[in-house]
């Protein structure tokens, strides 16, 4: 075979994208010269053809003749790049193969084999590889507005990676980049000097950063990893080519993990040349959501027991249990047609099924033969459907979900009649457990058991699937003793020491020999934990699964069989729920602790086919309406029209927009206040009904007649706006139905969303929601309590005096407006 570098010439791309429009597709690439994007497309399919070698390799161990595995394990990157291979086929990992066979053929290792033996029949796999390392057309919804003028985009702080050496590394750095992030976005921007940018926050507040710099995303790289951090195509007015954008970051440890990959994904340990710049600030960004956290965690029910860690598992377990009790309520109603339609499964799985619902099997036992529950359940279903009254009540009472954490409550009943509510939150990265976490402490919880997974350095005799319970946390250099004995769980082993490692790129050779003289494991999250749940009286336990061996050959994820480690998790997970619920939960009716929460209860319930916003709407309205029916609930909704949530929102963002325009034609010039609606912060604003009235309330004449100015400037351009909304500018509030801030630092389109989000959630649990492509949608949570969100602002007449007090909630709210 020859050896020459065939670029893979961008019409290869573009067939790939044949449902774009051509206008919109021409509109973005006519921005960027193709050669370009030549280089990225070929080295995302470079990147794709090593991955597939590296994981065919293993697929091929003990299969194939060793001298076949040896070659395929020398085989480089750059190896790749110098040979002479077929366009088409490098597109399609279904050719992959016959590549393969043309390689072992050049290098004379097909002999006493066939073509056909070394076929790897992993379609799926290659199915998903022709999805993945790819360019794609965004989700993200913005205008391809791109002006032509020059801006100055905002660089945020300029970073400079360490400098890393994959060979010096403990893991296979370049196969983990290349499923997670794909290494070609990182050999193209060093190769060309490009410049990543990093952003905090979730997907909107990557839009309202692109959008102030008048940027636009131009594509989305596809790695093979479908839930990582997401990457972009992005470029800004007056650049003449593109930079790459890594978003989704929500904390330090994941943002140095991503950084760090940009010097491992460098041919030859060459100086690296592209630019790295971050965008937000990790300690203001926690400060924020741990103030949103603790906002919502006030206005819940206290949770008896925090677990953090093994969500998903858990979830599954409430769901046997519900079955389990669902089977149970079946069995007292219709005895004869339970054991009809049961009668199909074997004898022993019936007997299985007995001992399982009459409470004999222990919870390991129902653990592992949770299939004999699935299948006795699906025979019941549709009789159990007809019924709803047999239908018990469901464990989780909501499920709350953001970029960073997922969290949820569980209520159940434990055979000796207690009601025990647990929070349940999902393991996340490092220090992006550091908000939830202070939220929790701040608000009272102590009872904290978190199960996470850690490595195991080799000399320290552990192995797969060992379960650990260290006796000491190193936070940094400082070795601290948890202060609580955790739970006896038989086989779990409490001795031992943690390290912190926020990337597995921290794992070198050197680190490994350092840590290894003072620890026995290595952990992500426990150090920070232990940091934050500090004092004598918090009830922190710590559970770690583990799941490799740092140093060993045969204790991996990837040697070790998964029995072991799915045993030690059921272990677990059986004690701790043997700990509270002594027996097979019940679920039960939480039931209103209060009048408002009773009203709340049935205005939601009863309108439940309505958007949230208008459920909301109509709770403010009528939770002081004692006592309330659902006949009167239907009776308002028919005499008040109804709006959807995006209706609402939509107002409130072109609100937003405004606002931010006149700030950033002012800044630096002088400050003003806002006022709008009352009605928008205590719940009852109708769109529908009410206009949206803002009032921009200036310190000086002069200053009132610079802004008039600028708001004129503004609606001229934006006239469906100038009647849509009630603009005004004056010195004084003087209408009784407007309260007033003052403006934040700094404003973005969400400014009103925000104060709706916070006064909302004050008054009823409701809470917005970022989608993947960066738009806006409401939920709300189960709360018991409410504040009256109003003390946040100022009522009455402005004067030059203050017309309040400054409060906390005042300072609350300008956290949670203020944001990253």
């Amino acid at each position: 075979m020859k050896i020459t570098i065939l670029t893979i010439i961008f019409s290869l791309f573009l067939t790939s994208c044949s449902t774009w429009t051509p206008d919109t597709l021409n509109a973005r690439l006519e921005r960027i010269p193709a050669s370009e994007l030549d280089d990225l497309t070929y080295y995302l399919s470079m990147d794709k053809f090593k991955y597939y070698i590296n994981e065919y390799t293993v697929s091929q161990e003990g299969k194939a003749p060793e001298a076949i595995i040896k070659y395929l394990k020398t085989i480089s990157i750059e190896n790749i790049m110098e040979m002479q291979l077929d366009k088409l086929a490098l597109v399609d990992a279904h050719k992959y193969d016959s590549l393969i066979w043309e390689l072992l053929k050049e290098k004379g290792l097909t002999n006493g084999v066939s073509q056909v033996s070394l076929k790897w029949e992993y379609n799926f796999f290659k199915n998903k590889l022709n999805e993945a390392y790819s360019l794609s057309k965004t989700k993200l919804e913005l205008p391809l507005d791109l002006e032509e003028e020059l801006v100055n985009p905002n660089d945020g702080i300029s970073v400079k990676p360490k400098i890393l050496k994959a060979e010096e590394m403990t893991l296979d750095s370049g196969h983990y980049i290349s499923n997670r992030t794909t290494r070609a976005i990182f050999w193209e921007a060093n190769k060309s000097g490009r410049t990543i940018e990093f952003h905090l926050g979730d997907s909107r507040e990557f839009l309202k950063t692109l959008k102030e710099d008048k940027g636009e995303v131009l594509f989305e790289v596809k790695p093979l990893a479908k839930n990582y951090n997401k990457i972009y195509v992005v470029q800004y007015p007056g650049e003449a080519t593109y930079r790459l954008a890594i978003t989704n970051i929500g904390g330090f440890d994941r943002l140095e993990h991503l950084t760090n990959q940009v010097s491992l994904s460098n041919f030859n340990n060459a100086p690296i040349k592209s630019k790295i710049v971050v965008n937000g600030d990790v300690a203001k960004f926690h400060a924020a959501k741990a103030e949103e956290h603790a906002t919502q965690l006030r206005l819940l029910p206290k949770a008896d027991r925090v677990l953090i860690g093994q969500k998903e598992s858990i979830d599954g377990k409430f769901e046997i249990f519900w079955k389990i009790n669902a089977l149970n309520n079946f069995l007292k109603h219709d005895q004869a047609t339970f054991q009809k339609k049961i009668s199909s499964m074997k004898p022993k799985d019936i007997e299985k099924l007995r001992t399982m619902m009459f409470g004999e099997a222990n919870f390991e036992t129902i653990f592992k033969d949770k299939g004999i529950i699935e299948t006795a359940y699906e025979s019941l279903e549709t009789d159990i459907a007809k019924n709803p009254k047999l239908l018990p009540e469901k464990f989780k009472v909501y499920n709350y979900d953001n970029f960073t954490i997922e969290m949820c409550d569980y209520v159940f009943k434990n055979p000796e009649g207690k009601t025990i509510r647990w929070r349940v939150v999902s393991n996340v990265w490092g220090d992006e457990v550091i908000p939830i976490a202070t939220a929790l402490k701040a608000t009272g919880h102590k009872n904290v058991t978190y199960m996470g997974t850690a490595g195991a350095f080799a000399s320290k005799g552990y192995k797969v699937g060992d379960l650990i319970s260290p006796q000491y946390v190193y936070d940094k250099d400082v070795k601290l003793k948890m202060h609580h004995k955790p739970m006896s769980i038989e086989g779990a082993i409490n001795a031992g020491s943690v390290e912190h490692v926020g990337s597995p790129f921290e794992e070198s050779e050197k680190w490994l020999e350092f840590s290894e003289k003072r620890s026995e494991f290595v952990e992500v999250e426990t150090s920070y934990l232990r940091r934050i749940f500090h004092e004598t009286t918090d009830q922190l336990e710590l559970f770690l699964l583990i799941s490799d061996v740092l140093g060993s050959e045969s204790e991996t994820l990837a040697h070790a069989t998964s029995s072991k480690r799915k045993n030690s998790q059921n272990k677990l997970l059986a004690s701790v729920f043997t700990r509270d619920t002594k027996g097979i939960p019940t679920s039960v009716v939480v039931a209103a602790s209060n009048d408002v929460e009773a009203i709340k209860r049935l205005v939601f319930k009863t309108l439940e086919k309505k958007a949230i916003s208008y459920q909301y709407y109509a709770y403010s309205k009528l939770k002081n309406t004692k006592p309330l029916t659902s006949k009167e609930v239907v009776a308002f909704s028919e005499k008040h029209p109804a709006f959807s949530d995006k209706f609402l929102l939509d107002k409130l963002v072109d609100a937003g927009e405004i606002i931010q325009e006149i700030q950033e034609r002012t800044l630096g010039k002088f400050n003003f206040n806002v006022a709008f609606n009352k009605s928008l912060v205590d719940g009852t604003w109708n769109p529908k009904l009410e206009k949206l009235s803002v009032l921009i309330v200036a310190k000086t004449a002069q200053e009132e007649k610079t802004l008039k100015e600028v708001l004129a400037k503004i609606l001229q351009k934006n006239s469906t706006l100038a009647q849509a909304i009630d603009w005004t500018v004056s010195t004084k509030v003087e209408n009784p139905n407007l309260i007033w801030m003052k403006s934040p630092t700094k404003i973005d389109i969400d400014f009103f969303v925000k104060i709706y989000n916070f006064a909302g959630f004050q008054n009823a649990g409701l809470y917005k929601n970022v989608t993947y492509n960066g738009n806006l949608t409401l939920n709300v949570l189960p709360t018991n309590l409410s504040h009256n969100p109003l003390s946040a602002f100022y009522q009455g007449k402005e004067s030059l005096n203050k017309a309040g007090s400054e409060n906390s909630c005042m300072t609350m709210m300008r956290i949670l407006v203020e944001g990253i």
